[in-house]
Formats: C-alpha cells, sequence, structure tokens
C-alpha cells in the first residue's frame, strides 16, 4: 500500500496544482500522507473478491484470474490494462456468468499498476442505483468513500482532467425503474466530459447497447484450448487437473456448448470432483448442481456425511430454497438481502414450503456456510454469489407449479414484468410451453397488433399520438444543447413494450443529439417549453420534439423492434401447437384399447401340457 501511494503521488499532485477555489481546498488532503493512504486503502480493496470457488475468503485477483479476451475488428484480444483498449467510451458485453465484474476489476486494477500512475479508477457497481441514489449520487459518495469532498464541483473538475477513468460494472443490474434515468446520465457525461473515459459492462441486448457514442466489444467465449490453463488457476496439482480436463473434452456436446464461461466452467468442475461425472443434458447439469454444492467438501472426505443444519433432506431443501428465492423476488429484493429482508422472504416460503419446516438461522447458515450460494457482507447483508442464482431458483419454483397455478403466476407477470423479467428469461427455456401458450402470445396480442397498425398508417399525426401514449408526461431536459433528463414514460408488463419504450428513448437521445442548430433553437423557443432558472434547464415537452423533429427516425426504429417480435410471436405459436399435438395424441394412446396401441407387447399364450 506505501509503494502504491508513492507511485500514485505524481498524478496527485498534478491535480491538486490545477485545481482552484474550494476544489483545490478538497484535493488539499490528498497530498498529505493520510489522504493518499485512504484514497489508496479504497482502492487496493478492488483487488479483492469472494468466488464461488472461495466463497469464505476473500481472495486477490491476481490467484484466479483468467485472462478474458475481448473481439476487437474481428479479432480476439487479451486486454492486459485500459491503455490497449480502443479510445473513447466502450461497453464490455458479456452474457450471463461470463466474467463481466472480474474484467472490469481487472481493468481498474491495472491502471494502479507499474512504476507511475497516471489514471485513476473510479470503479462503482450499478446494482446500488435506486430511485433514491442516481449514478451521480453514487459517484459522489465513491468520492466521499476516498476522503475527497466537494461533490458535484470536485468531480466535475476531476472529469473533465484525464485523469481518471469511470468503470461501471452491471448495467443489466440497475433495477428497470432507474434504467431510463441512469441512461440519460451516462450520456450527459460523455457530452459535457470529452476527456472522461467510460467503461460499461452489461448483459448483450440491454438498452446501454444503443447508446451513441458507445463503442460495444463483446467478451469472446472459452473454448476447449481454454479448458487447461483456466483450470490450473484453480487446480494447480497436475494429476488432478489432467483429470478434469479429460473429463472436460469428453462431455457431450450440449454440455460443451454451455461451457463458455468462467463461471459455468468453474460450476461444472465444481459438480465433476464431487460427482466423479459431467452430466448429459443442461437439466441434469443444473439439479445435481444445488446438492453438489451442499456437498462438495463432504464427498471428498471418506466416511464423512455433514449434517444440514436445517435438518431437512436434501430435496427438501431444494424446495424450500426455489420458494424462498421466488419470494425474494416477490417482495422486491435483489441480489443483495438485508437481514429483515431475508427473514420475510424466508417466513413466506415456509408458507409455500409446508413440508420444508426448519429455523430461519438454520437455513441461513446452509445456504451461506454450507452451500455458499450467497455470502455475508457484513453483519446486516447477505448477497447472491451471482443473480443468475437467485432467479434461476425462483423459476424453478414456479416450473413445478401445477398449470392452474402456473398460469396465475404468468398473469401476475403480465401485470408487473419489471420485477419478474430476469425470472421470465429462464422460464422461456425451462418451462418454454407454459412461457409461450400462458405469457408471451397472451401479453403481447394487443400491443404487436397496436404497433403494426401505427407503423402501417400514413398519417403522421397517428402514428404521433401512439408514440405519446407511451409516454404522455415526458419532458426532455436541455442543458447546454446536452439531454440530461427524461421525464417518466408508461410503465410497460412485457418486454415488447419494454422494447418499445427503450427505442423510443433511443430516438430522443439521437434526434436530438443530431438536431440542427435553427431546430434546437426552435424547441428551446417554443410556448410550450418551460425553464428552470436555477439550473438552466429547459424541459421541452415529447409531443414539441415530435412537432418539430418529426418521427421518420422513430417509425425507421420500431420497424426493426415490429419485425423481431414477429418472429417471437411465429416461434411460440409453434410452441403451443406441438404441446397441443403432443397433448392429443397421448390421450388418444391412454384411451386406446390395448390390441389397438402400436408396438405393445402383448401376453404370450399359455402352453399346451
Amino acid at each position: 500500500m506505501t509503494l502504491l501511494a508513492r507511485v500514485m503521488a505524481p498524478v496527485l499532485k498534478d491535480l491538486y496544482a490545477g485545481a482552484k477555489g474550494q476544489v483545490a481546498q478538497a484535493l488539499n488532503r490528498l497530498t498529505t500522507t493520510a489522504g493518499a493512504k485512504k484514497l489508496v486503502s479504497t482502492l487496493v480493496k478492488m483487488e479483492k473478491v469472494k468466488t464461488i470457488w472461495s466463497a469464505e475468503d476473500e481472495v486477490s485477483l491476481k490467484k484466479f484470474y483468467y485472462p478474458s479476451k475481448l473481439s476487437i475488428d474481428d479479432e480476439a484480444q487479451i486486454i492486459d490494462s485500459v491503455d490497449v483498449l480502443p479510445e473513447g467510451n466502450l461497453v464490455i458485453e458479456g452474457i450471463v456468468g461470463q466474467g463481466k465484474s472480474i474484467f472490469m476489476r481487472h481493468l481498474a486494477c491495472s491502471l494502479l499498476q507499474g512504476t507511475e500512475v497516471t489514471q485513476i479508477p473510479f470503479l462503482l457497481e450499478l446494482r446500488n442505483i435506486s430511485a433514491r441514489r442516481t449514478l451521480y449520487e453514487s459517484i459522489y459518495n465513491f468520492l466521499k468513500n476516498v476522503g475527497i469532498s466537494g461533490g458535484e464541483e470536485t468531480f466535475s473538475y476531476l472529469a473533465g482532467s484525464g485523469k481518471i477513468v469511470l468503470i461501471l460494472d452491471g448495467f443489466d443490474e440497475i433495477p428497470t425503474e432507474c434504467v431510463s434515468d441512469t441512461i440519460i446520465e451516462i450520456d450527459a457525461l460523455q457530452n459535457l466530459y470529452s476527456e472522461l473515459k467510460i467503461i460499461v459492462s452489461s448483459r448483450p441486448q440491454s438498452d446501454i447497447q444503443n447508446l451513441v457514442g458507445f463503442k460495444i466489444l463483446s467478451l469472446v467465449p472459452l473454448t476447449p484450448t481454454d479448458y487447461d490453463p483456466f483450470v490450473k488457476k484453480l487446480i494447480p496439482q497436475t494429476a488432478k487437473r489432467v483429470d478434469v480436463v479429460d473429463a472436460l473434452n469428453a462431455c457431450p456436446d450440449n454440455i460443451r456448448g454451455i461451457i463458455s464461461t468462467p463461471l459455468m466452467l468453474t460450476l461444472v468442475i465444481v459438480v465433476y470432483q464431487t460427482e466423479k461425472e459431467i452430466p448429459l443434458s443442461l437439466s441434469e447439469f443444473f439439479d445435481k448442481l444445488f446438492g453438489v454444492v451442499f456437498t462438495k467438501h463432504d464427498k471428498l472426505k471418506a466416511g464423512f456425511n455433514r449434517q444440514h443444519h436445517s435438518g431437512l433432506a436434501e430435496r427438501r431443501l431444494r424446495q424450500l430454497f426455489d420458494a424462498f428465492c421466488f419470494m425474494v423476488v416477490q417482495f422486491g429484493g435483489g441480489r443483495s438481502l438485508k437481514r429483515q429482508q431475508f427473514n420475510k422472504a424466508f417466513d413466506a416460503a415456509l408458507r409455500l414450503a409446508k413440508s420444508c419446516q426448519c429455523e430461519v438461522e438454520d437455513f441461513r447458515k446452509d445456504i451461506i456456510k454450507v452451500a455458499c450460494l450467497l455470502i455475508e457482507e457484513g453483519l446486516d447483508l447477505t448477497t447472491f454469489l451471482h443473480k443468475s442464482i437467485l432467479d434461476y431458483h425462483a423459476a424453478a419454483f414456479v416450473k413445478e407449479l401445477h398449470d392452474k397455478q402456473a398460469n396465475s403466476f404468468y398473469l401476475a407477470a403480465m401485470k408487473d414484468y419489471r420485477k419478474w423479467q430476469h425470472v421470465l428469461a429462464f422460464l422461456k427455456v425451462i418451462d418454454e410451453a407454459r412461457y409461450a401458450r400462458d405469457y408471451y402470445l397472451e401479453a403481447t396480442a394487443s400491443l404487436y397488433q397496436d404497433l403494426v397498425a401505427a407503423l402501417d398508417s400514413p398519417d403522421d399525426k397517428e402514428f404521433t399520438t401512439y408514440l405519446l401514449s407511451f409516454a404522455p408526461q415526458a419532458e426532455a431536459g436541455i442543458h447546454e444543447d446536452s439531454l440530461l433528463s427524461w421525464g417518466t414514460a408508461r410503465t410497460q408488463n412485457n418486454e415488447l413494450g419494454e422494447e418499445i419504450s427503450g427505442t423510443i428513448l433511443h430516438c430522443v437521445i439521437d434526434v436530438i443529439n443530431d438536431a440542427r442548430a435553427h431546430r434546437l433553437k426552435e424547441m428551446l423557443d417554443s410556448p410550450t417549453t418551460r425553464y428552470d432558472a436555477t439550473t438552466s434547464t429547459a424541459y421541452i415537452p415529447f409531443k414539441t420534439i415530435l412537432e418539430i423533429l418529426g418521427v421518420d427516425e422513430f417509425r425507421l426504429n420500431l420497424r426493426g423492434v415490429e419485425h423481431a417480435a414477429y418472429i417471437n410471436i411465429e416461434k411460440y405459436k409453434n410452441v403451443v401447437a406441438n404441446e397441443s399435438d403432443q397433448e392429443v395424441m397421448l390421450e388418444d394412446l391412454l384411451s386406446s384399447p390395448v390390441e389397438d396401441v402400436p408396438n405393445r407387447r402383448r401376453k404370450a399364450p399359455k402352453r399346451k401340457p
């Protein structure tokens, strides 16, 4: 830590030398030994993480990090530092478990390596954004935590200095109701501070990928050539490593297809070390995983059988955990839970799984201490090791419901899509027929028809009315020709509605950013535009934007949404039709006499004496 403080001294000195007034006072503390140590002690924590391989203790990133590759100009490149990344602002895109968060920490830590630090990483986890904590407030809180006062004024100076890199991890974990505002804030940051490099990580097809000014770079999936060097990071013993790698290379294609991310490869290794085999199907893999994480230590110890604290058998414990995850989502919880939230979800889960009674503290110990599916972060907070664990097990609970109960869930999900969207993404795979019949086709039918009718109408006024129905009270907040805010849009209850709303928002950003000066002036001078003198911000109604800038951009982009929706609708109609055919066939088989059923083995005639 002392060495890092020494190599950071030049950049801190430069920042202080260029500051004035209150900003200089705020940065003066960094020139002192105590101030520099406070900053350094916070930054070095970025290197310590908990993983599924070592969930009880924090370990150094250096000990287990396997170099991620990015696809740059159609070529897979290992990224050792921020310096070798393309210029400009970036979105690092990767699927669930592809190591986005670890890679972002690696980028942040890379800025602190070498003999001299020239840029300071500001690493923020976007899952902490809420209706009460915006991105800007999260940044100011970061400054406070590293011992820098001054809030907005200080950050404005730092962002314009070119000496910080803003690293925003987990855009896809932002609460849905906060996504639009966060996009506007990120767009404002890139417009206001051209010297500030912004790097955001997200799952594919998130709204951030549509933001103009950001280049999208995809993490490259792992291949069989990565197995041996990756496993070596986790299992240094040669004999054990060779055994695992041989099993990975020999596994079926359908399982090999999912071993493309660090998380899945690690989980497969965990399963193999306990079971001594790799499951033959994806569903079997997930079924075994839960049991493995509860017994992974025990099966490696001859004659030892760990007693679950809850006293529940594995199957009952799994049922309770599924119900617990379902109730966490139902109550609006996320990846991190305070003790009160944990207990509330547990009490409700007991009512759903009445045959799985136990005490909350015993259940907590089983999930945290034995299975390591959640980890403790302080005295009052527990966090799922990965959010996909929460979403998958909530979906697994729904999958086991009877048809009538599942139908009730899907009807409820239509009314609160934002709450259930990640669970629905799993149900789309593991409960495809009921998802198609009870949810997707029902939820999107009228919305799709309205979209087609609006796009087919040659009347721009009718199309404008359609657009306004998604954001009737929305206003664009403009400050110094930059879009800073976007008023609340209508809540959508399915993925098609969210796709339409998101497309409209990005079109608003594009048409305002591309507007010619006289068009922008026309909007600002409109009698419908209101001004906030305290912030020098103009608020332009959505209707005014459409009237002055036109609807052509909106038509063009929504045509793409309509085409994608049509493909999905036809796909799910086929799924439902196939299920119906199977049900009819089964009914015919069960209702037919034995002699009419093909291939049915008949009793052999008795032999004559």
